[in-house]
């Protein structure tokens, strides 16, 4: 099939019902050099081909006349209407022919002033567009990458919630670098929102993250010095990295002024270590979580009274923990009870622990046997999946004839890695 124009563009669109075919003739109609411009131009009568194309029935002619509209930065103002109705409406099946071309479409989205409007359209075709929700894409991770630089992160959640389970390379092409920037941006959506949990869950996963030989990527470095301070935040100390992850992260955290601080947390000179070390933490964009880790030191200063006394009065704990303005330190103790970082009742002055005891209902064991039995499903058919691969098989055995360490995984060079640096100053937790 040849295309030479817009009209055999809309009519091929309209008419052609092997999305393979259309796919191909349409990627070889891209090869001309005055195919955007035509993409982008209307019909004869000055008729619009997106009025006549429907994104649910016509996706790949909607897709490659939308894209070329996008060309220039400013052009989806007056597009958000057909953007929405593409994200909201597409189909999944004829979009895995042509990836290149949605790879194109949502960097061109990136590129428009309008994009914070345009989050919410994103997001629902970031969920429409793999055949299967838990197919890792790099436009998830471009998605994730527009919620940080325009500071939406609620419109990240969503998709955050569904777990990558499976990647298709020959569907949908990602390299090392998606991976690692997608789980970066992912902690950084939850630092904001303040979820330590899952910022400390998406952290790990870059850090642990395979390396090639035994160079870890700038970004592993800097999510461990995050990780680091998100763990002070939630454990009051340094955790034990997995058995699997490289020696060298913990010995750099040990040896900075991050492990100065994890050492003196958190009843040491904190303010001193962080006046003195002020400079480093605002060059690694880490000045905000910082203030957080500041901020949770009397928290767990209390918590760590609750295993040596059984009861005391809120003028002792204002000493035991440096807070003199008692109702600064009685809001603190009352917001503790109630989120549960420490079970106690307070009356008039007196603060009582109670030894914690576990409470489990029927209903939320089924939950968690459940979600153990779908997480080993997944895990049998992750596990079938690389015992498939060519690639890791190859490069695995490689690794143990060397007696090397390092993992089989390739990335970039490291001006690429450190492009994001930047994209992720502002205020806040940067």
């Amino acid at each position: 099939m040849s295309l030479t124009n817009l009209e055999d563009v809309v009519t091929a669109a309209t008419t052609v019902t092997d999305s393979a075919v259309l796919a191909n003739a349409l990627r070889n109609f891209l090869k001309r050099d005055v195919a955007e411009h035509l993409l982008a131009s209307s019909l004869p009568d000055d008729v619009d081909p997106l009025a006549i194309l429907n994104p649910t029935t016509n996706t790949l002619g909607y897709l490659y006349v939308l894209t070329a509209r996008l060309e220039q930065p400013g052009a989806a103002i007056q597009l958000a209407p057909q953007i929405y109705a593409f994200c909201e409406g597409c189909s999944s099946t004829p979009l895995a022919y042509v990836s290149e071309r949605v790879n194109t479409f949502v960097n061109r989205l990136m590129r428009q002033p309008n994009l914070p409007e345009l989050l919410e359209a994103l997001a629902k075709f970031v969920q429409r567009y793999p055949h299967k929700r838990d197919v890792f894409t790099m436009v998830h991770m471009v998605f994730l990458h527009a919620c940080v630089v325009t500071r939406q992160y609620q419109v990240a959640l969503p998709v955050l919630s569904v777990p990558m389970g499976s990647i298709d390379k020959t569907i949908y092409p990602i390299n090392y670098l998606d991976n690692l920037l997608y789980h970066y941006f992912g902690a950084f959506v939850y630092i904001a929102l303040k979820r330590w949990p899952q910022a400390e869950e998406f952290l790990e996963m870059v850090v642990a993250a395979p390396i090639a030989s035994s160079i870890p990527s700038a970004i592993q470095m800097e999510a461990m010095k995050k990780l680091a301070l998100v763990q002070l935040i939630r454990h009051g100390t340094l955790k034990s990295l997995p058995r699997y992850v490289p020696q060298m992260f913990t010995k750099s955290i040990k040896q900075s002024p991050y492990g100065q601080l994890a050492k003196a947390y958190p009843a040491g000179n904190l303010i001193q270590i962080a006046e003195k070390e002020a400079k480093v933490f605002t060059q690694d964009f880490n000045f905000g979580l910082l203030r957080e880790v500041l901020d949770h030191a009397p928290r767990w200063k209390l918590r760590m009274l609750t295993k040596t006394y059984l009861t005391l009065s809120m003028s002792e704990i204002g000493k035991e923990i440096g807070m003199e303005d008692g109702k600064v330190l009685r809001a603190l103790v009352e917001d503790m009870i109630r989120v549960g970082e420490i079970t106690a009742i307070l009356e008039n002055d007196t603060l009582t622990f109670i030894d914690e005891k576990p409470d489990f209902r029927p209903e939320d064991v089924e939950k968690a046997l459940a979600e153990a039995q779908r997480q080993c499903e997944r895990l049998a058919l992750l596990d079938q999946q690389i015992g498939r691969s060519k690639e890791f098989l190859q490069k695995a055995l490689k690794e143990r004839d060397s007696g090397g360490g390092g993992a089989w995984a390739g990335h970039g060079g490291m001006d690429e890695e450190l492009l994001w640096a930047e994209d992720l100053q502002g205020e806040g937790y940067v």
